[in-house]
């Protein structure tokens, strides 16, 4: 499996490489709270319908991830490529997300916050 969106990338400096596949995934976990921020609006729980808590996907502050790829803004920053697999709150449903995500909110397993 690879990242999908990268296989057009062509690399203007392959010396210094500015997309960095990793040859094997590493496990990580994501800060979604930051990556998927929230609505400035809360709405209660018993004020959702239940098709809405049951049916929707089940987002958590940190998730488990796999990073694939890092890629080299202009600026400087680094992006991380991380397949996020997602379920929905009532477990019968499921999706895989592949995000890119500003380096700070990625950390590896076995350094968590």
């Amino acid at each position: 499996m690879t990242g999908p969106g990268l296989d057009g990338w062509v690399e203007p400096f392959p010396e210094a490489p500015i997309l960095r596949r990793l040859r094997e995934p590493v496990a990580v976990v994501v800060d979604i709270s930051h990556v998927l921020p929230g609505s400035l609006g809360f709405a209660r729980a018993d004020q959702l319908p239940l098709r809405v808590r049951a049916g929707g996907v089940q987002l958590e502050a940190a998730m488990p991830a796999d990073l694939w790829a890092w890629l080299r803004v202009a600026d400087g920053r680094w992006l991380a490529q991380v397949y996020l697999p997602v379920r929905s709150a009532n477990g019968l449903s499921s999706t895989d997300l592949w995000l890119w995500v500003e380096s700070s909110y990625v950390v590896p397993v076995d350094q968590k916050r």
